[in-house]
């Protein structure tokens, strides 16, 4: 362990004796940790000594390898359970009791750390979806990428900005939000493995007439014999209109099975604008309508086959099929 130099404590201590100061403000002021400070001043008041203290070796570990290995099993199973509940858990399992804090310790030792849970719906990974993206990819794997268009819709505001910033290690990254955020604006996609085929923006939410609208004039003057159009099982999506359009078109509809953004490139294309449209940063509906315009220009032929190959629909940027 790599200890702070006498000298460098020697001014710590100078400057808490001499001058009206916080301890939060000597710690900003050395660059070290509130922690640091505080300990050091509580060691000096009680001992007159500000050497690093050395720590006494610590006892054989009460866990074995093989406890270890169970321990690993048990947070496996109960992955969002609290420190208390595996110390629990571990007693009933092996009959050794541990201290919350030597659990902490433990999982520290297995490379196990408490996040964020990502959730996602339960029937995701159900035998039946499983079973519809099986069968989607066998639709689909026959078909030449250059036929195929991917359609959806993505929501945005007059209050986006960055999300994430730098700063000095241990202080929040702060940012002013604007108070305008305005309605929703809707954007309405249609997107090939080359470039955007269709888009329009509403102002409010889209329901099934609005999206038959944009359908219909939109994209079905941009369709080709042979062309297969993708879209997420939305209700929206579903209009018989819809259906017999594409079928006078000469193409085909396809669906995406329940839970499978990951079959789906405009997703990736609706990030890369969403991030364009939180640096533009504009303020006004007008603003915003040319910002999209932008963001549509900054993308380019080799993001979409970027995309589509991530998605699997080809295996490089050749376009070849899988």
């Amino acid at each position: 362990m790599k200890y702070y130099s006498l000298d460098l404590r020697r001014k710590i201590i100078n400057v808490y004796e001499t001058e009206p100061i916080s301890q939060r403000k000597i710690a900003k002021r050395f660059c070290v940790a509130l922690s640091f400070v505080q300990k050091l001043l509580k060691q000096y008041r009680q001992t007159q000594d500000i050497s690093p203290q050395t720590h006494r070796c610590s006892g054989p570990l009460k866990l074995t390898p093989e406890h270890l290995v169970i321990l690993a099993e048990l947070i496996d199973k109960n992955r969002d359970a609290t420190l208390e509940e595996l110390c629990k858990l571990l007693h009933e399992k092996i009959g050794v009791t541990i201290s919350r804090a030597t659990m902490g310790r433990m999982t520290q030792r297995l490379n196990i750390t408490p996040e964020k849970k990502t959730l996602f719906p339960s029937d995701k990974g159900s035998e039946r979806v499983q079973n519809l993206r099986y069968e989607f990819w066998q639709q689909v794997n026959q078909l030449r990428v250059e036929d195929l268009i991917f359609i959806d819709e993505s929501g945005v505001n007059l209050a986006m900005v960055r999300l994430y910033a730098r700063s000095l290690k241990g202080s929040r990254a702060l940012g002013p939000r604007p108070n305008r955020r305005g309605r929703n604006v809707s954007i309405l996609g249609a997107i090939s493995v080359k470039q955007v085929l269709a888009s329009v923006n509403l102002l409010g939410s889209i329901d099934g007439i609005t999206f038959e609208a944009f359908f219909i004039r939109k994209v079905v003057p941009v369709l080709w014999k042979g062309a297969c159009v993708i879209m997420d099982n939305h209700g929206i999506h579903q209009g018989e209109e819809i259906q017999k359009a594409v079928k006078k078109a000469g193409a085909r509809l396809i669906f995406l099975p329940p839970y499978s953004p990951d079959f789906s490139p405009i997703e990736n294309f609706w990030s890369k604008v969403k991030s364009i449209l939180r640096t533009l940063g504009a303020r006004t509906y007008k603003g915003l309508s040319e910002a999209i315009k932008l963001a549509y220009e900054q993308v380019e032929e080799q993001d979409f086959w970027n995309w589509f190959t991530h998605c699997c629909y080809c295996t490089s940027s050749t376009g070849e099929m899988l």
